[in-house]
């Protein structure tokens, strides 16, 4: 995460060149800060046991020397345990949650009972969750909708997708990206493998960061400085994919 701080920095200096016409780039006063995050609050009951046994409770505080040896010490049959146990645990919470939401909205009872079975707690589940806003490209999946849709389905090797964010209030383009998931997964009837969660709050984050297997980040290079939601699903043995920003 240095990197990506001081990499930010550099891109600021860029933008903000124009302010300070006759300085050479380098010396426009504009720092960096490394980005993180707390890892006591967005780590699982299920993760901090783990982690606990493996480095003390307070593992996270303190002198970290021996900590990534530790952690290097975990068996893969815990680890993997984790993994399934946090899975099943957000398929639960999403059904609940999509059954409720497909509820307020008025949706037909047929809609509603297939909401209370989605997603294969035995599937790989990936995430995406941020504001959506053009330059996020929380869209990217869709640039070949044949091709993810085989990808989602495939019999043998098929993926669950969940989605939450929410658009500025006064941003159109926003509201379209949700429209536009929205309006895929009716069209293709894909409810059984894409959910999209509406009401994005702190809450619901907590939920898929703990649970998700892939955590999908792909913001348009380079204006997203670190992705500090990726950092969160890492304390909980999930994987971040994301943009090289």
């Amino acid at each position: 995460m240095k990197w990506v701080g001081v990499k930010h920095g550099q891109v600021s200096r860029h933008l903000f060149e124009p302010l300070f016409p006759r300085w050479p780039t380098n010396d426009v006063p504009v720092g960096s800060v490394t980005n993180g995050v707390h890892m006591p609050s967005w780590d699982s009951a299920i993760a901090d046991t783990v982690w606990s046994n493996a480095g003390g409770k307070d593992r996270w505080r303190g002198d970290l020397t021996t900590l990534e040896q530790d952690i290097y010490n975990t068996s893969d049959e815990s680890l993997w345990q984790m993994r399934n146990s946090s899975r099943n645990n957000l398929v639960e919470y999403t059904r609940k949650k999509y059954v409720r939401q497909l509820s307020v909205s008025g949706q037909s009872p047929e809609l509603m009972e297939v909401a209370k079975s989605v997603f294969d707690p035995n599937v790989l589940t990936i995430g995406f969750a941020r504001r959506f806003v053009p330059y996020k490209r929380p869209d990217l999946l869709l640039h070949n909708e044949e091709r993810f849709i085989r990808l989602l389905t495939n019999l043998e090797h098929p993926v669950k997708l969940v989605i939450a964010g929410k658009s500025p209030p006064f941003d159109e383009a926003g509201k379209n990206l949700i429209r536009k998931w929205v309006q895929f997964i009716q069209r293709n009837n894909l409810h059984k493998h894409v959910v999209f969660l509406s009401d994005y709050d702190m809450a619901l984050t907590q939920h898929l960061v703990k649970g998700v297997d892939v955590w999908l980040n792909t913001p348009r290079r380079p204006w997203e400085a670190c992705g500090t939601s990726g950092m969160k699903v890492l304390v909980n043995g999930g994987i971040n994919l994301s943009e090289l920003d």
